[in-house]
């Protein structure tokens, strides 16, 4: 998508919107776009609510949030996703301030989990592992559910945010290699047991004396 066509989106979207301040984020943002990735858009307007604009343009899935303005004052870490974006259109400096606040939101890390929700989690994962066993319906479903929560509870476990999957990825695989390698082989269709429970005790390898297969 070349510059114009994307400003003169920009400028509808805003319109239909009623928005002020527009921000492209995702792989379009931060060059690693490929022919079929997403156009990932976050507008401000004085709406109360969030609002979603999905649908297809010109060949590519278009995805636009539309956010309250009152949240460019006072990001949380529902909008750590937009991280890195950059701003298509504001009203003064507002948008620059808010990517400058959300750096320093992301810069103070999360909030450790609670002793018993990390506790539980990790009891979860041993229930997780019990049943998926059963190779019946609800079996493979449970691994499936498994297979989707490890990654973002391997970052919170460790007091991380959780940047996404694409971005947790990239991390493991730099920052913790074998961990990556472990998560690898468990998403790989046709995945056994053993694999699995072995990606799920990396996951909790912080607490070495749970045992993580009950089975």
């Amino acid at each position: 998508m070349d510059t114009s066509e994307l400003h003169s989106l920009v400028e509808a979207l805003r319109e239909a919107h009623g928005a002020h301040t527009a921000l492209l984020y995702g792989s379009l943002a931060d060059g690693s776009a490929g022919p079929e990735s997403d156009i990932d858009l976050a507008l401000f307007a004085p709406i109360a609510q969030v609002r979603r604009d999905a649908r297809w343009h010109q060949g590519r899935a278009l995805d636009v949030f539309v956010h309250p303005e009152t949240v460019l004052a006072e990001p949380t870490a529902e909008q750590l996703y937009l991280r890195g974006a950059l701003v298509l259109a504001q009203r003064g400096d507002e948008a620059t301030r808010f990517l400058a606040r959300l750096e320093a939101l992301h810069a103070a890390g999360p909030q450790p989990l609670a002793p018993d929700e990390a506790q539980a989690r990790r009891v979860w994962v041993a229930k997780m592992l019990q049943r998926l066993r059963r190779g019946d319906a609800e079996g493979n479903y449970r691994r499936h559910w498994l297979l989707m929560m490890a990654l973002e509870d391997h970052f919170a476990l460790r007091t991380r945010w959780y940047p996404g999957p694409k971005k947790a990825l990239a991390w493991l695989a730099r920052e913790m290699p074998h961990h990556h390698a472990l998560c690898a082989a468990a998403l790989r269709p046709g995945a056994s047991d053993e694999t699995i429970a072995a990606w799920m005790a990396a996951v909790i390898d912080d607490t070495p004396s749970q045992p993580i297969d009950p089975a």
